[in-house]
């Protein structure tokens, strides 16, 4: 990363309104961690892709590869 972006970034971080944001997410984390997994873990998007078309027998949407990667396992909700 350049060294002025980061300098940019580091002048971010510093603020007031940035600290007590971090500090509202963590509480927002804290009460509820299991709503803060994500469901692919260390796996690549392509790696989905390439799982799902073996799956599917056919090239998957952006859709369900994004579907498979950011919704609980078995539902329709977000993991987000």
């Amino acid at each position: 990363m350049r060294r002025d972006y980061w300098q940019g970034l580091c002048n971010i971080w510093v603020t007031e309104r940035w600290q007590e944001t971090s500090t509202t997410m963590k509480v927002n984390r804290a009460a509820n961690p299991e709503a803060n997994k994500h469901t692919s873990g260390s796996v690549s998007f392509a790696n989905y892709q390439s799982r799902l078309e073996k799956e599917l027998k056919q090239p998957p949407t952006f859709q369900e590869v994004f579907d498979k990667t950011h919704k609980k396992k078995g539902t329709d909700r977000s993991v987000h």
